[in-house]
C-alpha cells in the first residue's frame, strides 16, 4: 500500500461524514471538538488541541466560533484560577447526538469487506502503526 491509498481512503470517510456535519452549521474541525469535549467534560482547549493533535490556535478560533453558536461553555476552574474549563451545552449535546459516531459508523460499514478476524487484525495494523508515527512525529519534534 502507498500513501496514496491511505490518503484517499481517509478522504473517503471525510467525505462520507462531511454533508452531515455541515447542515449542522458545524465545520469538520468544530464537530471533532465538539464530540471530544462531550466525551470529556472539564477538561481544557490546550487538552483538546493535544487528543485531537490539532494546533492550539485552530482550536481556540474554534472554541470562539462554538461559544458563539452555543455549543460550549467555558468555566473557570475552582483549583486554578488560569486553567478553562471546557463542557458541552445541553444546545451543543443535541445539534450533534447524530454526528457522535459517524465516522465509526463509516468505518465499521467499509470494514464489512474484511473478516472478524481480518478486522482485528487491521486494527492491530493500525495500533502499531500509530504508535510508529507518534515515535517518528516525537523524534522530529525534538530534532533526532
Amino acid at each position: 500500500m502507498d500513501f496514496r491509498t491511505l490518503n484517499l481512503l481517509f478522504r473517503c470517510g471525510r467525505d462520507f461524514s462531511h454533508e452531515k456535519i455541515h447542515m449542522k452549521d458545524l465545520s469538520d474541525t468544530e464537530c471533532m471538538i465538539c464530540s471530544w469535549i462531550c466525551s470529556h467534560p472539564d477538561c481544557s482547549q490546550d487538552e483538546v488541541a493535544s487528543a485531537l493533535r490539532t494546533d492550539k490556535t485552530t482550536v481556540a478560533k474554534a472554541m470562539l466560533t462554538l461559544e458563539a453558536k452555543g455549543c460550549v461553555e467555558r468555566t473557570q476552574d475552582r483549583a486554578d484560577r488560569r486553567r478553562k474549563q471546557l463542557r458541552i451545552t445541553d444546545a451543543g449535546r443535541e445539534r450533534i447526538a447524530d454526528l457522535m459516531n459517524i465516522h465509526n459508523e463509516w468505518l465499521a460499514e467499509v470494514l464489512k469487506c474484511l473478516s472478524p478476524e481480518e478486522q482485528e487484525q487491521f486494527g492491530g495494523y493500525c495500533e502499531r502503526l500509530l504508535t510508529a508515527a507518534e515515535q517518528l512525529d516525537s523524534k522530529q519534534r525534538n530534532g533526532e
